[in-house]
């Protein structure tokens, strides 16, 4: 839980807290918010396809209840273990949410824009998620004393890009569990985001480009994106860029793909 935080949120602090519940203990920590790794709150066939993402997993297993409580100053994600050595169903957490207002209740700035993904693929969607954990980790644990530079440059670049809009994904990511835990295959996501992020998301997808060429020499462990993937994270960017720079309207994935054939 420490190192999810530590790891995702892009916080600059983290608490550790033990509560005596006797008989159980509740560990938990705190921090000001960001990324929720997708663990065990995804559906297996996404979580059985990344190389990390098992470690909140482990944490459902092994506690009596967990949970995620989004609050006004940050995130904590708690677990109560009894130590009683009973293994628990994969679940997801108690999710609860703080004095927050809802999105569509807010007068946003000038520099802030409402933005729709309409009929975005569920699974597809939280399979691109995971992989941009998956290669965020990698290139974070890259010796840059052992390896070649291009590898931990691009590595730095993603974390930066992925910590600076991490209430936005988190909100897409949120959106998308939902859905899967619903049975849905399509979903609409919806998310405010300060309009000057379009740059950042030109960027993160270059890089991300840029982590599939890698890939293909073998470079990194994380394997090349497949070419839907490609295609579904094109669309988030040239969705969330049009709609922030030029207030345009939203266009479904699938007129989004007819129309280019």
């Amino acid at each position: 839980m420490a190192a999810n935080s530590a790891l995702h949120s892009g916080s600059s602090y983290l608490h550790v807290r033990l509560r005596d519940l006797e008989p159980s203990v509740r560990v938990s920590v705190e921090d000001a918010g960001g990324v929720v790794p997708l663990a065990a709150v995804a559906p297996p066939p996404v979580a059985s396809q990344g190389t990390t993402g098992r470690g909140l997993v482990i944490v459902s297993v092994l506690a009596e209840s967990w949970g995620i409580e989004e609050r006004g100053d940050g995130r904590r994600v708690w677990a109560d273990l009894a130590g009683d050595g009973v293994e628990h169903d994969v679940r997801p957490p108690v999710v609860e949410y703080g004095d927050r207002s809802a999105p569509e209740q807010v007068v946003l700035p000038a520099d802030w824009a409402r933005v729709r993904l309409l009929r975005c693929p569920v699974q597809l969607g939280l399979q691109i998620d995971q992989r941009l954990d998956d290669l965020v980790r990698e290139l974070q644990l890259i010796d840059p004393e052992e390896s070649p530079t291009p590898p931990r440059e691009l590595g730095q670049l993603i974390e930066r890009l992925v910590t600076r809009p991490a209430f936005a994904r988190h909100l897409g990511r949120r959106t998308a569990l939902d859905a899967a835990a619903a049975g849905l295959e399509y979903v609409d996501i919806k998310m405010t985001l300060p309009r000057e992020m379009a740059a950042t998301l030109r960027e993160l997808l270059a890089a991300d480009n840029l982590a599939d060429e890698i890939s293909e020499t073998h470079q990194l462990l994380t394997l090349r994106s497949t070419p839907e993937m490609v295609s579904l994270r094109t669309w988030f960017t040239q969705s969330i860029v049009d709609q922030a720079e030029e207030d345009a309207d939203p266009v479904p994935y699938d007129e989004w793909l007819h129309e280019r054939g």
